[in-house]
């Protein structure tokens, strides 16, 4: 019986000939594991346990990716501690992104290669780590083996099955990837895949850009995915080679790999989709809510802060204004994305439509800037939809894609995007 590419991964990690799920393994990961400045737990856990030092400084990365400059107090104080924290144990200054150099930690991660075909990939808390197994890595959340695995390099891991999500079809003008993964929650539900692997497979996700499969894996945490992963291919391979010369030996899965579940999904004819508060899954298409009256918008988060999703948002806004009284934000990732986007012009696009562009940062994804007040209605590309994820508990938010967002803002309702295409 074949392996599949996620069993593959975790048997070279523990140095075994092979795994099969359920199997608990030791392994640990060629690659550098990243901690965000706003999360303290691995180091909390190190202090606690009387460690000041990690296994090898040369592979942790500290990423002020968060909050950004618009945030609170705490958060400066938070930045200034993992700070101190990073240079105490070794931490060279390369690896410490501040502000400036910082950016959505998996939005940088994976611009930046941190992770790559073939091999393990380690964050200490966010379960958007799932961005990440684009590259082909098994990209996991360590969470409260955080500490051990900084102070020892080694972690434990129950060896998951691996659900297979087979799409195809050429999805329509004006459908992105976010569209495609909403509509897969919406069908499957929030425990489909509860602690599995959702592997992505077929010729959607082949003619996908990299950007598109980045979206695609990240937010699989709400089917009750541990992670996500899509077998690296040319176009992998292409973009890796781009960014980095680090050695790397792709794996992919075996044509007679064993799945737990197998799902099949036409795109072709689908249309945009919007979840509506207060749960995460309860998908809707558009045309099921238009009408529905916003005042904020919101286009970033590690989702949809790519040059793909700033592309989209400016082709819609080009030569438009936004609705009287409706504020949007639209945030890019990183640095190089806001810089790109300034060299193409899209930031004056924004500008001119009156969009506020903060700097690179998970920013009003978590309400850190322009956080919404009591009776807001905030159509976002963020990550959640929950009742005071984005600032007021008595605050609405649909999520939905870069395209339905800005349409929806110069609207000032929620609008079919298709209309601007």
């Amino acid at each position: 019986m074949g392996k599949t590419i996620t069993e593959k991964i975790l048997a070279r990690a523990s140095g075994r000939a092979e795994v099969s799920p359920g199997e608990y393994l030791e392994v640990s990961s060629r690659r550098p594991i990243t901690l965000h400045a706003g999360m303290q737990r691995g180091p909390e856990q190190m202090k606690k346990m009387g460690f000041n030092r990690v296994f090898d400084p040369m592979m942790v990365h500290v990423v002020d990716g968060h909050n950004g400059v618009t945030a609170s107090q705490e958060a400066g104080e938070a930045r200034r501690s993992i700070e101190r924290w990073a240079k105490g144990v070794g931490i060279p200054e390369e690896n410490i992104f501040l502000l400036g150099r910082s950016g959505i930690e998996h939005v940088l991660a994976g611009e930046r290669c941190w992770a790559l075909p073939g091999d393990c990939f380690f964050q200490v808390v966010n379960g958007h780590t799932a961005t990440l197994g684009a590259l082909g890595a098994f990209a996991i959340t360590l969470s409260y083996g955080s500490g051990a695995y900084l102070m020892t390099g080694k972690t434990w891991v129950k060896a998951p099955e691996s659900v297979k999500v087979h799409l195809t079809g050429d999805p329509p003008e004006g459908i992105m990837a976010r569209d495609v993964f909403e509509y897969i929650l919406g069908q499957m539900g929030p425990a489909a895949c509860a602690g599995q692997v959702m592997e992505f497979v077929g010729p959607t996700i082949d003619n996908m850009t990299m950007d598109s499969r980045f979206s695609l894996c990240c937010n699989v945490l709400f089917t009750g995915a541990w992670t996500a992963i899509i077998n690296p291919d040319r176009r992998t391979l292409s973009y890796i080679r781009e960014r980095t010369s680090d050695p790397f030996e792709p794996l992919a899965s075996d044509p007679d790999a064993r799945y737990a579940k197998v799902y099949h999904f036409d795109v072709s004819h689908l249309v945009p989709q919007v979840a509506p508060p207060p749960e995460r899954y309860h998908v809707k298409p558009v045309t099921e809510l238009e009408g529905t009256r916003i005042t904020n918008g919101f286009i970033g988060a590690c989702a949809n802060s790519r040059m793909e999703d700033m592309r989209m948002a400016a082709r819609i806004l080009r030569g438009r204004k936004l609705y009287p009284g409706v504020i949007l934000n639209i945030t890019p990732g990183t640095p190089n994305i806001y810089k790109q986007a300034l060299q193409e012009g899209l930031i004056g696009v924004f500008m001119d439509a009156e969009a506020v562009i903060p700097s690179p940062a998970c920013g009003m994804c978590l309400g850190a800037n322009t956080p919404l007040a009591a009776g807001d209605v905030c159509i976002s590309t963020g990550t959640c939809n929950y009742p005071g994820r984005m600032g007021s508990k008595e605050a609405q938010i649909y999520a939905a894609s870069p395209a339905t967002v800005a349409a929806s803002c110069i609207e000032g309702k929620i609008t079919d995007p298709r209309k601007y295409l």
